[in-house]
């Protein structure tokens, strides 16, 4: 009976072709290598750079911005006719240019042993470059901030994000800033960050997303639109009654906009 089956077939399948071992380094293996040069290793030896040469201190906080969501839903309804869309990062920068005006010491850097208090404010608006972000930073500047409109501040802005991802932004526009102002974005899950000064600055703002969270106001749990932000200073130069002081005045502006946007500051 053994017989009557005969041979086993042979079978017409290829055979799998032998697996290519992964590149290991440190016992783990490599998805991918990404050449660490370029913008990526500038900004990175920067960024050591500004820890290595200064005493960086980072304060936190958190503003109630209901009435700013409302003043720029108002602004987003008459999109048409003021002819762009502002975004709450250049309101944001139009604040601090007023507060920098009214808390000099953080418009300032120290060079040659000597605190130099900036009489321009210059403010630079961090761009991730690419359209996920992941191709660099680089840090555009809005010359004499305190001086423009909001209108003025929200054009300046776009013009120079445009030129960043096209790459065609030229040395002064990237040069002479005062201050920076960084934002995880609208669709950020972050809540703080630990910004690094972009030097010779004293200071940067980061800013993280709008969210409403319960809040109580006179006993009563209401719903309130806030934002966390956090603020590095050089602390050799800048002490932490400075920052209260200058984080007083730009929650002040942000949670009474209408007030910041009527009054000359």
């Amino acid at each position: 009976m053994a017989a009557a089956f005969g041979p086993a077939p042979v079978s017409k399948r290829t055979a799998p072709a032998a697996a290519v071992p992964s590149e290991t380094v440190q016992g783990k293996r490599i998805k991918g290598t990404v050449p660490f040069k370029g913008i990526r290793k500038t900004i990175a030896e920067r960024m050591h750079q500004s820890l290595s040469i200064s005493a960086q201190l980072t304060t936190m906080a958190e503003f109630d911005v209901t009435e700013l969501v409302r003043l720029r839903e108002g602004l987003l309804r008459q999109e048409g006719s003021i002819g762009v869309r502002i975004t709450y990062t250049e309101i944001i920068v139009f604040a601090v240019s007023r507060a920098l005006k009214d808390h000099p010491r953080l418009n300032s850097s120290l060079i040659d042993n000597e605190i130099k208090l900036w009489e321009d404010i210059n403010i630079g608006v961090a761009v991730g470059l690419g359209e996920k972000g992941d191709k660099g930073l680089i840090v555009p500047v809005i010359k004499n901030a305190e001086q423009k409109t909001l209108l003025e501040v929200s054009k300046i802005t776009k013009v120079l994000a445009e030129k960043a991802q096209a790459g065609t932004l030229l040395p002064d526009d990237v040069t002479g800033g005062t201050f920076t102002v960084t934002s995880l974005g609208g669709k950020g899950t972050g809540i703080f960050q630990t910004p690094i000064i972009n030097q010779p600055e004293a200071a940067i703002l980061g800013i993280g997303r709008i969210t409403e969270k319960p809040v109580v106001r006179e006993g009563k749990i209401v719903i309130a639109s806030m934002m966390p932000c956090s603020i590095t200073v050089d602390h050799r130069i800048i002490d932490g009654v400075i920052v209260e002081n200058f984080l007083s005045r730009l929650q002040e502006l942000l949670e009474n906009p209408g007030l910041m946007l009527l009054v000359t500051l």
